[in-house]
């Protein structure tokens, strides 16, 4: 028989098991770090509390800071921790005490990637800029994805994906007519803001960057995002629509790996997401994007042929990577790592401009191969036409991975896509005839019984 005690110690919720803590700290903490810290202290877990019982509210918020807030508005001490990041805490803080989480496959390899990546600095052999920032960053923007999309569910997580991204290509077009960035007026002294918060240009033409810090950075990010619209649930001409702007978006960038992604994007969603996309809505977005580049062509290679011999010079660097390679380890930082005024060069070479490049100079070649095997599974999948729309999205960005890092918030939307792909793809779903034979079979199972 139970007792009062434990019928009222049953029915406390989690949220309410932390209020006394919380007392404690508001007592505590401002003797010891400050009223501001405190606040700061307070106002996180409020929102963390808040997220755990409204998922829906927590990706939306994180979704808004991936958006709408540069990657220099982070915290540097002890390490930079980017507003992405901090807001991964906050959403996933309370989630992942009070939820269960059951790890499929997909989410194994995941992790052991990234354990392997933890074992690598703590025996000495990877700096550990690389892994705070490959764990604050990567992995937390993948559980944000598998676990808070899980909750959510996979039709809101869309509709939200697309309002908000193309709410980010109308900024981006209107940066590019106005050529002004509200961003670039929000100064800080970090070191993220001198790397980050200017403009850049291409043949006397300012490039669309938003709040992405980088015209590739934004340009890819779109990419990412055009196959979640093609599968919402949203009108015919309200997809074309977006899908327009994000285009559009992807133009102003002048980012040639962002276009091209984002052209790869419509191509393999119409062709290779069978069942998933409005047929409608994706033959008005190719009669219009052939209309489109059309009439654009001439203007951008205008643009590519005033800036001369710089977009050249660019594609010539990153193919000298390639001679990284042999400096490789199997395991750890490669050979010729240098740091000279605590700027670290690769055997010379300072702006590593590729994804599996650099994941082979900093944590070695088999941490680069596991990553390559990850696309050749995603090609996989978009080939036999099982891919998911958010497998679709990862696999337009890959060929722009061999010229661009994970940079600002796209690494981030990256991973947080790596998250929905293992959600809704880590079994492969079964085809038609064998699901109708097995279907049989169960009713005459069930009518023998």
């Amino acid at each position: 028989m139970s007792t009062p005690v434990r019928d009222a110690v049953n029915r406390l919720s989690p949220s309410a098991c932390l209020v006394p803590g919380v007392l404690v700290l508001a007592v505590i903490l401002p003797s010891l770090v400050g009223v501001t810290v405190t606040l700061a202290v307070l106002a996180g877990i409020a929102i963390s509390v808040l997220c755990s019982r409204h998922p829906r509210i927590a990706l939306t918020l994180w979704l808004l800071v991936v958006c709408f807030v540069p990657f220099w508005f982070g915290a540097t001490d002890p390490f930079y921790l980017s507003p992405t990041a901090l807001m991964s805490l906050l959403v996933l803080g309370a989630m992942l005490l009070f939820n269960r989480w059951e790890p499929n496959k997909i989410d194994v390899c995941i992790l052991v990637f990234f354990a392997c990546c933890a074992i690598l600095v703590v025996v000495g052999w990877a700096r550990p800029g690389d892994v705070t920032s490959a764990l604050s960053q990567w992995l937390l923007s993948f559980l944000v994805g598998r676990l808070l999309v899980q909750r959510v569910g996979t039709e809101f997580t869309y509709r939200a994906v697309a309002v908000l991204f193309t709410v980010v290509a109308v900024c981006a077009v209107a940066e590019f007519v106005l050529r002004w960035n509200p961003y670039y007026d929000l100064t800080n002294a970090t070191v993220q803001y001198r790397l980050w918060g200017h403009s850049q240009l291409r043949g006397g033409i300012i490039r669309s960057e938003w709040a992405f810090g980088h015209s590739i950075a934004l340009a890819n990010s779109v990419a990412l995002v055009i196959p979640i619209v093609f599968a919402t649930t949203f009108r015919t001409r309200v997809k074309v629509v977006c899908i327009a702007l994000m285009l559009a978006a992807a133009v102003v960038s002048f980012s040639r790996s962002g276009m091209i992604s984002a052209a790869f994007a419509v191509f393999l969603t119409l062709f290779f997401m069978k069942g998933r996309s409005d047929s409608r809505s994706g033959m008005l977005v190719l009669a219009g994007g052939v209309v489109g580049a059309a009439l654009a062509s001439p203007w951008i290679v205008g643009i590519f042929e005033q800036a001369g011999s710089e977009a050249e010079d660019s594609a010539q660097y990153r193919s000298k990577l390639n001679g990284l390679i042999p400096t490789m380890n199997p395991m750890g930082i490669a050979n010729g790592y240098v740091e000279s005024d605590g700027v670290p060069y690769f055997s010379g070479f300072k702006s590593i401009d590729s994804t599996f490049v650099l994941l082979g100079l900093s944590f070695g070649l088999f941490i680069a191969a596991a990553a390559i095997l990850g696309t050749v599974w995603l090609a996989v999948r978009v080939i036999s036409r099982t891919a998911t729309p958010p497998m679709i999205g990862v696999a337009a960005v890959v060929p722009a991975l061999f010229t661009v890092a994970l940079i600002t918030q796209f690494g981030a939307l990256l991973w947080f896509f790596i998250g929905m792909v293992s959600l809704t793809g880590a079994r492969r779903p079964e085809s038609e005839p064998r699901r109708i034979r097995h279907d049989r079979q169960s009713q005459l199972t069930g009518a023998a019984a």
